[in-house]
């Protein structure tokens, strides 16, 4: 396999004089001429844009004699007024020759960038889009079963809240757009792994359209440091996990000396699954313990919504955070991922649209995944399978669920895989 990758950065400065872009729009005229005009007026303001100053990222790629390209553009607004040259029309296709006069434009301040925090994870070489874009893999996330029920005192059905949460917090960043899973389990009725749920997240992902599938454990919520402490006379919102004090003086306290937790752990293990082969990409763990409130009231409850009521529920969660830094991380340093949902007379439906990041003008390359050439490894265990490259896809519709276009090269299948490769 011959591999071609190319990033062109169309960055031209415009002068504070005016400036005058010319471009050819094409478009079919197979949904009629007033349809084909605006198709063609779109294609030449995108030219328009790189000229004024944009972004353009592509990568072209052949293999048995099919050449495919990706290609993803961020320009800004075509600046000035717009005005149409030329129409013809040739081979079923119109061709619109557009002119842009570019207004002068006052200088702006330049801005100074805004230091880097030094806790953000550099992110991962050669993954870079263009300014102002973004790609959401969708994933899922399941059931966290608990290693030991009986610690997990006053912390609410943390199993399904859990996985909930992570899948809000994922989803507030560009690279993610995560489902709430929690009432399946990758581990029924076996203990919980990394690798036993391998088989499981794979059925998940074909069954829910998800790229990546998430899952875990939590492995210890227990008390780890106990001490008195005063009590007046069993006020409301006594600590469950307290005890009575029984020791020298007990009775002239009237019992208001109480032996209550004041340190507690936290740590769950993070496992983040591939949708399409079921292997497993990260297995991480993270831990904390807080000290001072941290034992369960029977006058609170604790819920996603509740973590800085407590010292326990805001060391929860940073830990919370650090995990979805991490699998925001992984996530983002894998391709982008969708399927054809159908392919039909030539027009293909992709199962992602708008609000996963795609617009109209994108190409992406088509994959077909060879289930008979799964890759195995020294141990026997599923790694992977082969891919045939097809041809490439060109975006001419996008909704928020779903976009639509036309191939270039091979037919086509529903279930074939559509990427936007490494950049």
């Amino acid at each position: 396999m011959r591999r071609l990758t190319c990033l062109l950065a169309c960055v031209l400065a415009t002068a504070a004089h005016g400036a005058r872009y010319e471009a050819e729009g094409i478009a079919s005229l197979g949904a009629g001429r007033s349809a084909a005009r605006e198709l063609a007026l779109d294609d030449a303001r995108r030219q328009i844009a790189v000229q004024q100053g944009g972004r353009y990222a592509g990568q072209s790629e052949s293999a048995s004699g099919v050449l495919a390209e990706s290609s993803m553009l961020s320009a800004p607004p075509v600046q000035g007024t717009v005005r149409v040259v030329g129409e013809r029309e040739a081979d079923g296709l119109l061709y619109l020759r557009v002119v842009v006069d570019d207004e002068p434009a006052s200088v702006a301040p330049a801005a100074v960038p805004a230091a880097a925090p030094a806790s953000v994870a550099p992110a991962c070489a050669g993954t870079a889009l263009p300014e102002g874009r973004f790609l959401r893999r969708r994933a899922l996330a399941t059931f966290f079963p608990l290693d030991v029920p009986r610690d997990a005192a006053g912390l609410g059905e943390i199993s399904t809240w859990l996985p909930a949460e992570l899948a809000r917090r994922l989803s507030m960043r560009d690279v993610a757009s995560v489902e709430d899973g929690s009432r399946y389990t990758l581990f029924a009725g076996q203990t919980a792994s990394p690798l036993a749920g391998r088989a499981a997240a794979r059925g998940f992902a074909e069954r829910s359209g998800a790229q990546f599938v998430l899952a875990g454990r939590i492995v210890d919520t227990a008390v780890v440091r106990q001490a008195p402490r005063f009590s007046l006379f069993g006020a409301p919102g006594t600590t469950a996990g307290a005890a009575d004090y029984t020791g020298p003086f007990a009775g002239l306290v009237g019992g208001s000396l109480k032996v209550a937790p004041t340190a507690r752990r936290f740590a769950l293990d993070v496992w983040l699954y591939d949708g399409l082969t079921g292997a497993l990409l990260m297995d991480e763990r993270f831990e904390g313990e807080a000290r001072g409130d941290v034992a369960p009231s029977s006058a609170r409850a604790f819920t996603p919504w509740q973590l800085d009521n407590s010292d326990y529920g805001r060391m929860v969660s940073a830990v919370l955070d650090r995990a979805v830094g991490r699998v925001a991380l992984n996530i983002g340093c894998l391709p982008f991922t969708a399927r054809v949902a159908r392919a039909e007379g030539g027009q293909v439906v992709v199962d992602a649209g708008a609000v996963d990041g795609l617009k109209a003008g994108d190409r992406l390359m088509v994959y077909r995944p060879q289930p008979a050439s799964e890759v195995r490894d020294a141990a026997g265990r599923d790694i992977g399978m082969s891919e045939v490259l097809v041809g490439d896809l060109m975006l001419s519709q996008v909704q928020p669920r779903l976009a639509i276009g036309v191939m270039r090269g091979g037919a086509a299948q529903t279930g074939d895989l559509l990427r936007f490769p490494r950049r």
